[in-house]
């Protein structure tokens, strides 16, 4: 695990907390003893509108494009040190009772037959946000699930043996709705508003995980293939997840989940009652905690499945790593 890099892509690209989330994990995994630790961890953010840009990084890695990180205000590369320190320190901690799951999410099935058996000492894991989703269509990278059919590529990994895609947006979502209690293989129903790679993803996994899809319109509405169900007025939703965030009318549902995330400020305590399980409004933080747990099951290390940290566990890691940047 030496010469593990990771990066996230997109812009934005200055405030993401998948760093966070990257170095939880690891510190976690490591911390069990199923990971060697790493000499010398390499996690990048990545300012860029163009997919090229991104795997030339993984090629060859370089300072290009790559901004203050917002967190920590400051570089990633000089903040290495502690970025992994103080996960080391954090994964000791108990998951608060708040974030308790209600119902345990489902397994998905995808094609790991040809990925490589264990993890290469020279390995490249990379997220990508927007606009890169869509971007990704060559026939040099190997699918796992329909991340290239529906152009919604968002886990990347490059090994001595090729490169290899997946979308863990959509599971990510399937994963968070039965955390809070919804059922989705007992029809649950989903509104989605919007039609990029983020809501085609999450379309195409509510559908397979035995839900009900139908579009709220949006600037790019998702293709008839991706909505199964025609609401009517008196409808109420499972779930109405707004990803262009434009939609002026919410419909009646039972939760509303925010794909973005905005700074969190507060207490611990206020920052544990505003992810709780009992509010109405789902923060954006669950769907990237999710869709990263899944980045790492299904792709990067599906061998160690059984040891990755659970959803909660890494929530509140998550919010105490918030915490602990602002208070420096």
């Amino acid at each position: 695990m030496d010469d593990l890099r990771y990066a996230v892509g997109g812009s934005p690209i200055d405030h993401s907390l998948s760093p966070i989330l990257f170095n939880l994990v690891l510190s976690d995994l490591v911390a069990k003893g199923v990971l060697s630790t790493p000499s010398h961890p390499s996690v990048s953010i990545i300012d860029t509108t163009h997919i090229d840009e991104l795997l030339g990084w993984a090629y060859i890695e370089h300072d290009l494009h790559q901004p203050a990180w917002q967190p920590a205000k400051q570089r990633l590369k000089s903040f290495q040190p502690n970025l992994y320190a103080l996960g080391s320190e954090i994964v000791q901690m108990d998951s608060n009772p708040s974030l308790t799951p209600i119902l345990q999410p489902p397994l998905r099935s995808v094609r790991i037959s040809q990925l490589p058996t264990r993890t290469s000492d020279k390995e490249v894991w990379l997220n990508l946000t927007m606009p890169l989703k869509h971007q990704l269509q060559s026939m040099v990278f190997t699918q796992i699930d329909e991340s290239l059919d529906i152009l919604s590529v968002n886990t990347l990994r490059y090994s001595d043996q090729g490169w290899y895609c997946a979308t863990t947006d959509g599971f990510g979502v399937v994963h968070v709705a039965h955390h809070f209690g919804i059922d989705v293989g007992q029809e649950a129903i989903l509104g989605i508003h919007g039609g990029g790679g983020a809501a085609r993803s999450i379309a195409s996994a509510w559908i397979k995980a035995g839900g009900r899809v139908t579009s709220l319109g949006g600037r790019r509405q998702l293709p008839a293939t991706l909505a199964n169900f025609k609401h009517r007025i008196d409808t109420e939703f499972d779930v109405v997840i707004d990803t262009e965030g434009t939609l002026e009318e919410i419909p009646q549902s039972k939760f509303l989940l925010h794909p973005t995330y905005t700074e969190m400020d507060g207490t611990l305590e206020q920052r544990f009652e505003r992810l709780s399980i009992k509010n109405h409004q789902i923060d954006g933080r669950w769907m990237l905690a999710a869709q990263h747990l899944e980045s790492w099951r299904c792709l990067w290390t599906p061998s160690l499945g059984e040891h990755l940290p659970l959803l909660e566990e890494l929530m509140t890691w998550m919010a105490l790593y918030e915490h602990k940047l602002n208070e420096n």
